[in-house]
């Protein structure tokens, strides 16, 4: 009889903990509908995050002088040796990054039971299932496609120099009027230029003694420095004179990739102009383009064989009857979905640069599902990577 009520106690605490199990692991399960299958589905409870769509950011570096204020730019190959002198746009540097935006062709609506979560970041992405996502990023920059803004300098109101008997230049601001000289005082400018180019020396001269010690004067370390930084400023000040300000800008362009069947992309980003900077399209004789080229690296070939060997079976949940194939697709429709993204090639060139980069593109790579029983996984906030999976 002992032996007996031993036996019961063992199989109903066996029993209970059984019990206690299932009940936990019911409360972390979830059930995903695509929302392009039922667009009217209900959020009650709920969630929806789509999956990362990437965008190419191509980000340019335009370069042009400034030569409002450089009233000795004639003389500049006289005195400095300086022949390229011009306010022409130059390309200072190109870089091309992944942006990821939510796919909005691919949206999930979660229906959450009692005691899970999920993390869904600000770009509807989602970044933790059944745990909360440490690296969330909440903030990210808008991806909007910026354009050159043409900007005018305010001019004066009046010109004093405005006469018959006068050479002026019409690039008067308020509080900097143009450089004006009368037609006797033509050659000297010329000779104006010449002085600033001896002060030019002169300066350079003294920045070389205080280098080697032999400036005139007891000097401390302090002093020294001070007064190089200064001799240094008031050396770029004079240069400015012969070759203006160089004035740098970044702008940002993004394309949405559009690739054939082979993985294959070419789209022309902009037209870039000497003169007239980027422009919409050959507007310009000398506008040319600048090309985005994107090739698929076929790194993910047999990737979505190799995952769904591996969480085939995994299921804990009822497919409704059915079996086989039919009884897979029905259980993967209720599970997470996540892209696993394909390695790209991606090159940016104009006739004059080039740069190459390897990036992730979500858009080419494979649509995988969690398995059903693992109930936390978290993502990577900026590639959308998976980088833990647990039950």
């Amino acid at each position: 009889m002992k032996n007996m009520k031993k036996i019961q106690r063992y199989l109903f605490g066996g029993l209970a903990a059984l019990i206690v199990s299932m009940s936990l692991v019911s409360c972390y399960q979830y059930k995903v509908y695509s929302v392009k299958d039922a667009p009217a589905f209900p959020i009650n409870g709920g969630a929806v995050y789509s999956l990362p769509k990437t965008l190419l950011r191509v980000d340019v570096t335009l370069q042009r002088r400034d030569l409002s204020g450089a009233i000795y730019k004639d003389y500049a190959a006289d005195y400095l040796g300086v022949t390229d002198v011009d306010s022409l746009y130059h390309i200072a540097d190109i870089d091309v990054t992944a942006v990821n935006v939510a796919d909005v062709d691919n949206s999930y609506y979660v229906r959450i039971r009692r005691g899970g979560g999920v993390t869904i970041d600000s770009r509807h992405l989602l970044v933790a299932v059944g745990m909360q996502g440490e690296n969330a990023s909440l903030s990210h920059d808008a991806v909007t496609p910026s354009v050159p803004v043409g900007t005018s300098q305010p001019r004066a109101e009046y010109n004093l120099y405005d006469r018959m008997d006068t050479f002026y230049t019409r690039n008067d601001t308020p509080g900097n009027p143009s450089l004006v000289t009368t037609r006797k005082d033509v050659k000297s400018l010329a000779r104006r230029a010449s002085d600033e180019a001896e002060r030019i020396d002169a300066i350079q001269s003294k920045k070389q003694e205080l280098i080697g010690g032999e400036y005139a004067g007891s000097y401390s370390t302090d002093a020294i420095q001070y007064l190089y930084s200064q001799l240094t400023a008031q050396e770029q000040q004079s240069v400015k004179l012969f070759c203006g300000t160089l004035k740098s800008e970044k702008i940002s362009f993004y394309i949405d990739p559009r690739f054939d069947k082979k993985g294959m992309m070419n789209d022309t980003v902009v037209w870039f102009s000497p003169t007239m900077g980027f422009v919409g399209g050959s507007l310009s004789d000398d506008a040319t383009p600048l090309v985005c080229v994107a090739e698929s690296m076929n790194t993910l070939r047999t990737v979505k064989r190799f995952v769904k060997y591996h969480i085939s079976g995994m299921s804990g949940n009822g497919s409704s009857g059915r079996t086989g194939a039919a009884a897979e697709r029905s259980r993967e429709r209720k599970c997470f979905r996540y892209r696993i993204p394909e390695k790209v090639s991606v090159s940016v060139l104009t006739p004059d640069y080039q740069v190459k980069r390897t990036l992730q593109v979500s858009q080419l790579g494979a649509v995988v599902p969690l398995p059903r029983r693992i109930v936390r996984a978290t993502f990577d906030p900026e590639t959308l990577d998976l980088i833990y999976l647990g039950d």
